[in-house]
């Protein structure tokens, strides 16, 4: 047990987990609360639809493209200190997001929110990993994983109800409260020691980094409307030429922003390659489902919108479980269960036609999203467990990328799928039979995907003796 961890009493623990709990599920809620009220903010900006694009692309910039950094930075400089700016910018920017009196405003004030966003979600399980005893981070990861599914199934629901009652920028005042609270809390942490053997910061190697993530998020999303145009073409060349040029330079570095060493354990880098295929897959369903319940199935947006939550309700109330589970019989076999799982939860899901009812829908959603519960917190516990206090905010740091990156290419490949099998790009034309038979055909595609994360799963992620994923 790390000494850091010794000296975090029972009050402490609780105290830690609180303040985790409710930093994380600040963020995720943020991820979308925004999305429902951009034809408000359209009408009161007389915005166009690409520059509202930009008040959720600038978010998801600012943290995919900072998430690994900001790891490797509150391990040099102190996770707690870090952590603590984290909140005052997610705050600030919220405060700045809600006053804003033009469109770019706006939009500047989303990527300083992502800074933020960032900063939390990099390092809340590094935190974790530090001050929890190891016999209760299974436990302890439980709880801050079902905070990404609760923000997620709240982001509409919170931001709907907000702005009826008042305005749209109220759905980032509602952030103010919570930051302060929060801020007022971590001044309370048990201080958490920085490892004397990180002496440099990867300058290079952070630009380099952020560039490439930023040419391949730019990339996937203008692909969505321009296909494989020039611009969308030469983004995804400079994003291979860019990692081409980070593990170049990592290789030669003393004190590599990431050690090129850690992705020699076949388990962390199975693991991180499973994640981004899980959310490509689960972010796609998000995105194409809404238009299967409203022009398909003929539900009002409320309705859809209600029937949408079942699935993050699912993954909550499955997440707890799954930590239980885990810590019975071991991570690598509950992830191996909750690959399955969702394979078999994408099949069911392509069953779906134009004559399911809304309680086939909501149980089928319930048990196909659910089961990434049973991925998702054992992957989280095993990879901060093995990482060694001076990289648990890097781990940290990846583990939120590949999520990010899932998400990212999720949008925009499997709702390139679901517009191919539809038989048109503008899906306001599109005729309920012929959703249906995107629906059917994407989800059998989504069920491949699994079956390949399945196998990669087989053949890496059978229990052996537990290593640090990183080594010298």
């Amino acid at each position: 047990m790390d000494t850091t961890k010794a000296k975090s009493g029972k009050s402490s623990f609780s105290l830690v987990i609180f303040v985790l709990s409710l930093t994380t599920l600040m963020s995720s809620i943020d991820t979308n609360i925004v999305n429902i009220g951009l034809p408000t903010i359209s009408k009161a900006f007389n915005a166009g639809f690409a520059s509202l694009q930009w008040i959720a692309l600038s978010y998801l910039l600012a943290v995919t493209s900072l998430i690994v950094g900001i790891g490797r930075i509150g391990d040099i400089f102190g996770k707690k200190s870090i952590f603590a700016w984290g909140i005052i910018i997610f705050t600030a920017a919220s405060l700045l997001c809600g006053v804003s009196t033009s469109i770019y405003e706006l939009i500047i004030f989303r990527a300083l929110q992502g800074i933020g966003g960032s900063i939390l979600m990099a390092l809340s399980f590094a935190i974790a990993g530090d001050l929890i005893p190891r016999e209760k981070l299974i436990q302890s990861m439980a709880v801050l994983t079902s905070m990404l599914p609760i923000g997620f199934a709240l982001g509409p629901s919170v931001g709907g109800i907000l702005i009826s009652l008042f305005s749209w920028r109220a759905v980032f005042y509602f952030n103010i409260p919570i930051g302060l609270v929060a801020l007022l809390l971590v001044r309370k942490f048990p201080e958490i020691a920085v490892s004397e053997k990180v002496q440099k910061v990867d300058i290079g190697g952070m630009m380099i980094l952020i560039a490439t993530l930023i040419c391949y998020v730019l990339s996937v999303t203008l692909a969505e409307d321009q296909g494989f145009s020039p611009h969308v073409t030469l983004l995804a060349l400079l994003t291979i030429l860019g990692i081409a040029a980070f593990v170049f330079l990592e290789k030669r570095l003393a004190f590599p922003l990431i050690n090129p060493n850690m992705f020699k354990n076949i388990v962390f880098s199975s693991s991180l390659i499973i994640s981004v295929l899980i959310y490509t897959v689960m972010t796609g369903a998000v995105i194409i489902l809404p238009f299967y319940l409203q022009q398909a199935e003929g539900f009002t947006t409320a309705t859809a919108g209600l029937l949408m939550t079942t699935g993050p309700v699912g993954c909550a109330i499955f997440t707890p479980l799954a930590g239980k589970v885990a810590k019975r019989f071991g991570n690598p076999w509950v992830m191996i269960l909750g690959i399955l799982a969702l394979g078999i939860g994408a099949f069911m899901m392509s069953s779906l036609s134009l004559f399911s009812s809304a309680v086939r829908f909501a149980v089928l959603y319930f048990l196909f999203n659910g089961s990434l519960a049973f991925f998702q917190t054992p992957n989280n516990a095993a990879i901060i467990s093995l990482a060694k206090p001076e990289q648990r905010g890097l781990a940290s740091g990846l583990l939120n990328l590949s999520r990010t990156i899932g998400q990212t290419t999720g949008a925009a490949v499997i709702g390139a799928i679901f517009y191919y099998f539809t038989g048109s790009k503008s899906i306001a034309k599109v005729y309920p039979g012929n959703i249906a038979i995107g629906i059917h055909n994407t989800f059998l595609v989504a069920a491949l995907i699994m079956a390949c994360g399945f196998l990669v799963a087989l053949l890496t992620l059978r229990p052996k003796k537990e290593t640090a994923p990183f080594t010298n």
